[in-house]
């Protein structure tokens, strides 16, 4: 299954790990949640349907045995930064993934990519540029270290703030409530 070639990590950082295919994930674990699989899937679920209510963000994967959800959405302008003589407008395309047990969730953020805007007064471009090749997930030294440097951290603490959103709703979510609908 592709799925469980993602959290297989090799590098392991500070807040995050990166994959065999150089994403960068962050994630947590809750355990003790008193919920079934189901129930826990179910809340996740509900949760991307709220928070994905607008066209830019959807489900792209739902198990059929309440075990694992993927929605995809973007951080947009989450950070913007002026260098001489460009400015900066970063996004961060993102995968939110909720696998589910009985009693206890992994929520993981997956991130790839920067992308965004860099303009300056005769011309615009596209950022396209992976993560993991810049500091601080990568040592390697470049003109935008110091823009990405300050983006990831900004990133990094918007992706533990939707994970504690996730995490958040999945506990407070009494057990008899976990499979009422809105009917």
């Amino acid at each position: 299954m592709v799925f469980a070639q993602i959290m297989q990590a090799q590098t392991k950082g500070r807040d995050y790990t990166v994959d065999n295919n150089r994403n960068v994930i962050i994630s947590k674990v809750v355990e003790n949640i008193p919920l079934h699989q189901n129930a826990i899937y179910m809340i996740a679920h509900r949760y991307m349907e709220e928070a994905y209510q607008e066209t830019k963000y959807k489900i792209t994967f739902e198990s059929e045995h309440y075990e694992t959800i993927i929605g995809e959405g973007t951080y947009e302008a989450f950070h913007e930064a002026n260098y001489f003589p460009y400015s900066y407008f970063l996004n961060a395309p993102f995968q939110l993934r909720v696998d589910a047990k009985d009693g206890r969730a992994r929520i993981s953020i997956i991130l790839s990519y920067y992308t965004g805007k860099r303009i300056n007064i005769n011309e615009t471009t596209d950022i396209h540029d992976r993560i993991c090749e810049f500091p601080p997930v990568n040592s390697s030294s470049s003109e935008h270290d110091k823009l990405y440097k300050k983006g990831f951290a900004i990133l990094v603490e918007k992706a533990h703030h939707t994970l504690d959103d996730v995490i958040n709703t999945i506990s407070n979510t009494p057990a008899n409530n976990s499979l009422e609908t809105d009917w």
